[in-house]
């Protein structure tokens, strides 16, 4: 299968410990390859993921990808979305991500998160979608988020055939 998307991780390093993180799974740790941004050939890719750890603790690492980044990519960023805010939502529309994939990890605080985000990013063009463990299902959050959107997902559905998964070195 063609690569067509890159997955950079711009430090391992996240605000949460979540037990079943892929990132803390060795079989996925060892599918990143280190490499310094400026050796990324970005033409080779029609999609860029930015993730973590949670990326939003390093803003000027996301500013340093974008700026790389070609004018015909799709841009998706992955968080926990624990720390958005209004400006970090401005300063991702304005850097040209098209995305935000929000991971929701702990049901005591999804509804608080899904609140904070989709505030957030009122006004701007960012989409946003919220991850969601399937076993989470029955809490039918679209019954009380109708205007959100939801992705549910399975546990060990890491794995990516079309993806080239490298974490950035400093």
């Amino acid at each position: 299968m063609t690569k067509d998307t890159l997955r950079i991780l711009v430090d391992w390093k996240c605000n949460l410990k979540c037990p079943y993180c892929c990132n803390e799974q060795e079989h996925s740790r060892s599918q990143f390859r280190e490499t310094a941004l400026k050796s990324i050939d970005f033409s080779l890719y029609s999609n860029v993921c930015i993730s973590g750890g949670e990326p939003l603790m390093f803003l000027d690492r996301i500013g340093q990808v974008v700026s790389r980044i070609l004018n015909n990519q799709l841009i998706i960023l992955y968080s926990n979305g624990i720390l958005m805010t209004n400006e970090i939502a401005q300063y991702l529309d304005n850097l040209g991500i098209h995305a935000v994939n929000i991971g929701l990890h702990y049901p005591k605080s999804f509804k608080n998160i899904i609140r904070n985000v989709t505030k957030c990013t009122e006004g701007t063009k960012l989409s946003v979608r919220f991850h969601v463990w399937e076993n989470y299902k029955s809490m039918n959050l679209e019954q009380e988020f109708p205007n959100a959107h939801f992705k549910y997902w399975q546990m060990d559905e890491c794995d990516r055939d079309n993806e080239e998964r490298v974490v950035l070195t400093a």
